[in-house]
């Protein structure tokens, strides 16, 4: 019976203490809401730039599982960064060294260079590749293109492009359409397909063609600038990659090429991701940091102004618990208010990013997924911060002599 006595009575001081607190707060409204902007600022850049970045590394993994986790990519001719557009550092008899492997399925070679294309007696340099017509489809299959209008090209077709959204819209004066004629590098082409927005402006102006086309107008005979090695179902392709690129290596008799595997590269690149996704959280937590100094330095001039009252408080009965706890409830619920505001509005700039980066780049797979653990985390963070933050002026608030608190005026 005593227990529960006990335990009644502190559940109605405490009532009491939220009570007071909050009644505090409301009597410093303007002051009050200016420090949880503070801790808005903070949360909301913390929360959309998290956001935003997992939007970016879902967009990288969709658009790998696009591409297939079963490719091996291969491009000759360096040793430290990929070829530009232009170089050919692959020939024939590499292909025909890749394709004697059982593990292959399939090799898929390509070239690619900046080309003078010429519509109506106006020159552009857009990027030009070329695929063998007989492997077109299998090329699809792995990348962002595909037809909008009109057609692929077909098996052993010459003499036919396809071009880019962009290069159809306004990338020349006149807009390029269906069964146009463009020349590239001197020789004329018709239009026989116009392919969806990707959303790069390097994908979006460029042309393909037959690499027969290619050998024709730019790309030397016998030589590529890279391929794409697709293994067969089952083979694991990191045991296998390391095992083709030794024995390649020995083949070449130089290590004058570049060998991954779309795995390997889509790792990379979320390592990569992931550092910058730390940096930006760091640089917003700047931002929440200066919102805590906010709430101590309110928390600071709270007690100055209130230490009459402080000393009344004591002066008929509180304890050092009791003061310390209604000074917590205020710089808690600084942190606390600051939070779910700051998700709120970091939710929103987050969908808003999304909104802006479909409008201007619709082809781009870019995922916002709301997630539980950046939410409660960030409401933790804030929570944590402003209590933190409210300690040291709670505790000065509670170790005061009420006789001196009495006789400050």
């Amino acid at each position: 019976m005593v227990i529960e006595n006990y335990g009644e009575e502190r559940d109605e001081m405490l009532r009491d203490y939220f009570i007071i607190a909050f009644n505090n707060l409301r009597r410093r409204k303007i002051r009050s809401w200016l420090t949880v902007i503070g801790i808005i600022i903070g949360i909301s850049a913390i929360v959309s730039l998290t956001l935003v970045a997992q939007g970016t590394e879902n967009a990288v993994n969709a658009a790998f599982e696009e591409f297939g986790t079963d490719v091996i990519i291969v491009q000759g001719g360096t040793t430290f960064a990929r070829p530009t557009p232009g170089e050919y550092g692959l020939d024939d008899r590499d292909i025909n060294f890749f394709a004697s492997f059982g593990e292959v399925d399939i090799v898929i070679p390509y070239v690619y260079d900046t080309q003078e294309v010429e519509y109506k007696n106006e020159k552009k340099y857009p990027i030009v590749y070329a695929i063998d017509t007989e492997l077109w489809s299998d090329f699809l299959k792995r990348s962002n293109f595909e037809v909008e209008q009109g057609r692929n090209i077909q098996e052993g077709e010459t003499g036919a492009i396809i071009i880019g959204w962009k290069l159809n819209q306004d990338y020349f004066d006149r807009k390029v359409d269906l069964k146009s004629r463009i020349k590239v590098g001197g020789k004329t082409f018709k239009v026989v397909g116009i392919y969806e927005r990707v959303g790069n402006d390097g994908d979006d102006t460029s042309i393909a063609m037959s690499i027969e086309d290619a050998r024709k107008v730019f790309a030397p005979a016998g030589k590529v600038t890279g391929a794409q090695i697709i293994v067969k179902e089952g083979v694991n392709i990191e045991d296998f990659a390391k095992e083709l690129e030794e024995k390649y290596e020995d083949y070449r008799g130089d290590k004058n090429f570049i060998m991954t595997t779309s795995t390997a590269l889509l790792e990379q690149i979320n390592s990569i991701l992931g550092i910058i996704q730390y940096v930006i959280v760091g640089i917003a937590s700047i931002a929440l940091l200066v919102g805590a100094v906010g709430i101590a330095n309110t928390m600071y001039m709270s007690i100055l102004e209130r230490t009459k009252e402080i000393g009344i408080m004591k002066s008929i009965g509180a304890t050092n618990n009791a003061i310390l706890t209604i000074f917590l409830i205020e710089s808690a619920f600084f942190g606390i208010v600051g939070g779910i505001l700051g998700c709120i509005i970091g939710i929103i700039m987050a969908l808003g990013a999304k909104l802006a980066i479909e409008t201007f780049s619709p082809g781009l797979p870019f995922l916002i997924l709301i997630d539980p653990k950046v939410i409660g985390g960030a409401l933790l963070f804030s929570a944590v911060a402003g209590i933190i933050s409210g300690i040291l002026p709670a505790r000065s608030a509670s170790k005061m002599n009420p006789v001196d608190a009495l006789r400050n005026k």
